[in-house]
C-alpha cells in the first residue's frame, strides 16, 4: 500500500500519477478538502509535471495562462530547477483594468492565500527569436504588464508545507488571478523599482517591488517559455502569467478582503469567498 505524504527515491508509476491527478481534480470539482496527499509524494519535478499534465487531461480545459513561483533556494539544486509553474483557467481570471473590486474563490478547509504579483498579458503567440526566448522576443509578444494578484488555493491545507513537487501536482496551488491596471513604463529597465503592496483587511501585509522576483517579470517569462516548450506547450495570444510573489504569501479565508496597491495605478480590492459544492473555477 502507498504511504501517503512520504517521499521516496523512485519514479511514480503511471497508476500513482493517475491516482494523484484524479484525487486533486475531483476534490477541486467538488470543492472538497483533502486530509492528506493522495499517494507517495513525488521526489522529482519530472514526476510532479507528469501529474500536472494528467490533471490537465482529466480537467479538459485549455489553460488561459500560467503562474510562476520561485523554488526555495535550498531545494533548487536537488530538484534541478529554480522555479515551478501551474495552469490558470479563464473562469478564475478577474479583470479590473481600471481598479475596483473583484470576488475570488478559495477552498474551505484547504490552503488559501493572496499574493501581490506583476501579471503579464500576451498580445500574440510567443515565438522564439534569433536568440531564442530572449527579452526582445518576449517584449514583442506582450500587450502589457499589470498590477495583479495570484489567488493561491488548494483543497489540501498542507500543500505548501509538503514542498514544490506537491505544489506542482495540484495546479501549482493556483485558483485564479486578478489582473489590475496596466503599469506605465513596463518596457523600461527602471521598471524593476516599481513598488507593490498587499493589504489584508486594511492592514499592510507586505511590500515589495518588481525586483522582489529575481530578474524581475521578464526572467519569469523567459523561464516559463522554455519550461513550456519542453512540455510541448507554448504561450498563446491572450494568455496571462502571474510572474511570482513580490510581497509574501498572505493567508486568507472567506470573508476577508485583500487590496493590491501598485505605484501610479488604481488599487484593486479582492473579496475572498468560498467555492461552492459545484463551481466553474
Amino acid at each position: 500500500m502507498p504511504n501517503p505524504g512520504r517521499s521516496r527515491p523512485v519514479p511514480l508509476s503511471d497508476r500513482e500519477v493517475e491516482a494523484i491527478a484524479r484525487a486533486f481534480v475531483e476534490a477541486r470539482a467538488e470543492a472538497r478538502p483533502l486530509d492528506r496527499f493522495p499517494a507517495d509524494l513525488p521526489t522529482t519535478l519530472e514526476d510532479a509535471i507528469r501529474v500536472q499534465e494528467r490533471a490537465l487531461e482529466l480537467d479538459g480545459r485549455r489553460p488561459a495562462g500560467w503562474k510562476v513561483a520561485m523554488i526555495r533556494a535550498d531545494l533548487r539544486a536537488g530538484l534541478g530547477d529554480e522555479r515551478l509553474a501551474g495552469p490558470v483557467f479563464a473562469e478564475a481570471i478577474r479583470d479590473l483594468p481600471h481598479g475596483g473590486m473583484a470576488d475570488v474563490c478559495v477552498y474551505v478547509g484547504g490552503f488559501a492565500a493572496l499574493e501581490a504579483e506583476f501579471v503579464a498579458r500576451f498580445a500574440r503567440d510567443l515565438e522564439p527569436g534569433p536568440n531564442g526566448f530572449d527579452d526582445a522576443a518576449i517584449l514583442a509578444a506582450l500587450s502589457g504588464i499589470h498590477a495583479g494578484s495570484e489567488v493561491a488555493s488548494s483543497p489540501l491545507a498542507t500543500l505548501n508545507d509538503l514542498g514544490p513537487t506537491a505544489v506542482v501536482c495540484d495546479h501549482g496551488n493556483n485558483a485564479g488571478v486578478v489582473i489590475g491596471p496596466e503599469l506605465p513604463g513596463w518596457r523600461d529597465p527602471a521598471f524593476a523599482a516599481t513598488p507593490s503592496r498587499m493589504r489584508v483587511d486594511g492592514a499592510v501585509a507586505g511590500e515589495g517591488s518588481a525586483a522582489s522576483v529575481p530578474g524581475g517579470p521578464l526572467a519569469s517569462l523567459r523561464w516559463l517559455a522554455g519550461h513550456l516548450a519542453r512540455r510541448g506547450r507554448r504561450l498563446h495570444a491572450g494568455d496571462v502569467v502571474a510572474t511570482g510573489m513580490t510581497t509574501g504569501i498572505h493567508l486568507v479565508r472567506p470573508g476577508m478582503r485583500g487590496r493590491i496597491e501598485f505605484a501610479d495605478v488604481a488599487a484593486c480590492d479582492i473579496d475572498v469567498t468560498a467555492f461552492g459544492r459545484a463551481h466553474d473555477g
